[in-house]
């Protein structure tokens, strides 16, 4: 519901909409049972049965444990900080409105432990906002200070902060607990 009015919107960053995305999509689908001894004929499609194998097992931030969420839930005025005992981090959010084509940039940057980590430009347009502002991961296990400063406020455009993910290199590591202000 709804998807109509976007699928032939380019996703952002690239010249290709939902609707090409079928239309590839299918194309692909159809050489690929044909590479693999299937066969098309007409509107039929013949798929060859074959018995599944397993695949490797792949893993994402591997080392990394999810111990404590957060909550944020303000727009970004000045700067926001926090501290955390653990290897890493994350911070979602957004910097734009829906439906807004405005050309404003906001900066950030983000320091850890005192430290200049990264300048980030968050766009104000819908189609190439932001929605995983900062992270940082295999931080040294110990505790951290985080700290996000807004360098151009705009009354046109803001970055929302919704929640901190915390990580650490144990599941249900004890030493979690997390201050904001």
């Amino acid at each position: 519901q709804g998807l109509a009015a976007a699928e032939s919107l380019d996703f952002k960053y690239t010249t290709m909409s939902l609707n090409d995305v079928y239309e590839i999509g299918y194309k692909h689908a159809l050489q690929n049972i044909q590479r693999n001894g299937g066969r098309v004929e007409g509107d039929n499609v013949f798929i060859k049965v074959q018995q599944p194998q397993a695949v490797k097992l792949e893993q994402s931030f591997s080392g990394h444990f999810p111990i404590l969420k957060i909550h944020v839930g303000r727009n970004l005025k000045d700067e926001y900080k926090f501290e955390f005992d653990g290897i890493g981090f994350a911070i979602s959010g957004e910097s734009a409105q829906w439906n807004s084509s405005s050309d404003v940039i906001t900066k950030a940057e983000l320091y850890i432990d005192g430290n200049l980590i990264e300048t980030s430009e968050f766009p104000a347009s819908f189609t190439t906002r932001k929605y995983d502002l900062f992270w940082k991961y295999k931080l040294p296990k110990q505790k951290h200070v985080v700290r996000i400063k807004l360098l151009n406020p705009s009354e046109k455009q803001s970055i929302r902060l919704d929640e901190v993910i915390i990580y650490s290199d144990k599941p249900g590591d004890p030493s979690r607990h997390g201050q904001t202000n």
